[in-house]
């Protein structure tokens, strides 16, 4: 399934269309539907920051999915100074409407965390809760084989540039 077509801002204000504004190539969202569900995010993105200091090409980002109708200003919050720099980078305020977001993504409900790991736009992987070991395994696996794959794909369009 293809990620919706949505916008969202970080905590800085700065405003991404997504899922063309995503760094990465794969991309694992991190999605929240309540500022209270940190501690099911937190391990969740301690586990994406190994990745993403394992694998070049892997991003990462905390979707915090709200009501378009909500007056909540995230940035100005006490909570958010909590979050670092790389964090206030990283987080995305998506004011959707959310009944219609987790529909698109078939997300069952708002009382857990999802982790999505998008390529090219699409749903690849889908997890919910907490970060499990095999869950983990899986993601890791998953991105040795797409490293693997890719200096082949890199070292063949050099070869066709330049014969």
């Amino acid at each position: 399934m293809k990620f919706p077509r949505v916008s969202g801002s970080n905590l800085e204000g700065d405003h991404r269309s997504l899922p063309d504004g995503f760094d990465g190539d794969p991309t694992l969202l991190v999605i929240s539907f309540q500022w209270q569900q940190r501690s099911l995010v937190d391990p969740w993105c301690s586990v994406a920051e190994q990745l993403a200091a394992r694998y070049d090409a892997f991003e990462y980002y905390e979707l915090l999915v709200v009501d378009w109708r909500s007056r909540m200003l995230i940035g100005r919050t006490r909570r958010a100074d909590l979050l670092t720099a790389d964090q206030h980078d990283r987080m995305l305020v998506l004011r959707v409407n959310k009944r219609q977001f987790r529909q698109s993504l078939g997300l069952l409900g708002e009382d857990t965390v999802y982790a999505l790991l998008l390529d090219d736009e699409h749903v690849v992987r889908q997890a919910a809760g907490f970060p499990v070991s095999s869950t983990v395994d899986g993601l890791q696996t998953l991105l040795e084989d797409w490293e693997d794959a890719r200096p082949s794909a890199e070292a063949g369009q050099t070869t066709n540039s330049t014969g």
